[in-house]
């Protein structure tokens, strides 16, 4: 189902709802979390239970985990201070499995070492540049280098609409959760998400008006338990429409 907040451009997808947890496919160029003025998953969640279900009190709505503002895809948010504390647990012990797509840059070299492995593991180091809200690949030696290790595998290949530059459909696992670590360590291999000029692509995924241009970045799927029962659940997230122009 899809839900609709007056007063917002924002639609979001319900893909799953029970009394302690929501599953959303989130938009694009929206915020996960942030200060009560300001559009987010959160207080978009928060208008829709209220919309649902009038009280005169504010719906609890946690965050136990973040997708980045321009991420689209999957998210699971916690209705009461028992499953947040719950989800949370499992993603900082590690227990959720979470997979991204994304449309990237194909350089030769890249593509014919995807062609070869049926699945790349990625390490490299990661910090924070100072002041900004962006990273860098770095040295272990630097200060403030953390490890980030994920796996790629390859999907198929694709373009644009009205292009001809040779592009890829990958899937992503993260194996840690590192600021733009995702788009750090593919513009690292000359594999630029397509849009996310941030990081060195010169494409776009989407002309309009944003705050921050959406990327061919997308949290396809996740794996967690129920944080009342334990039952291992899936949900998977369709891909947005901008994605309709690659072939």
């Amino acid at each position: 189902s899809f839900f609709y907040v007056q007063r917002s451009r924002f639609t979001m997808e319900i893909l799953f709802e029970h009394p302690w947890f929501i599953v959303i496919n989130k938009p694009s160029d929206l915020l996960t979390q942030a200060v009560e003025s300001i559009d987010s998953v959160q207080t978009k969640v928060v208008e829709y239970l209220r919309q649902s279900s009038p009280s005169s009190t504010t719906p609890f709505v946690g965050i136990p985990h973040r997708l980045d503002r321009v991420t689209t895809g999957v998210l699971v948010v916690a209705r009461n201070q028992r499953s947040l504390r719950r989800l949370s647990e499992q993603f900082a012990t590690r227990k959720v499995l979470k997979k991204y797509h994304a449309v990237i840059d194909l350089p030769l070299a890249f593509a014919s070492q995807l062609d070869t492995e049926n699945a790349l593991t990625c390490v490299d180091y990661l910090r924070k540049i100072p002041n900004e809200s962006r990273g860098e690949i770095c040295q272990l030696s630097d200060s403030g280098a953390r490890e980030a290790r994920l796996t790629i595998r390859f999907i198929r290949r694709t373009t644009q609409l009205q292009q001809d530059s040779p592009l890829g459909l990958v899937e992503i696992e993260l194996e840690t959760g590192r600021m733009h670590q995702i788009r750090l360590q593919l513009a690292h291999r000359q594999a630029p998400i397509v849009g996310d000029t941030l990081y060195g692509s010169t494409k776009t995924l989407e002309q309009g008006e944003f705050r921050q241009a959406p990327i061919a970045l997308h949290a396809r799927s996740l794996v967690f338990y129920h944080p009342q029962t334990a039952e291992r659940l899936e949900f998977t997230a369709d891909y947005p429409p901008s994605w309709n122009q690659f072939s």
